[in-house]
């Protein structure tokens, strides 16, 4: 996976978590390239 791609977990507004992937997150221009409803294969990282 490219290191600069950064995978977070978050919850929505609704409260529904969200895998969100995220390019240069620790720069000055961060940019979300992925953002769905949380796969199972990610429900060990909670």
């Amino acid at each position: 996976m490219d290191e600069d791609l950064t995978m977070l977990i978050e919850p929505s507004r609704a409260g529904a978590l969200l895998e969100i992937g995220v390019l240069d997150l620790d720069g000055d221009d961060p940019v979300a390239i992925h953002a769905m409803p949380l796969r199972g294969k990610f429900h060990r990282f909670l």
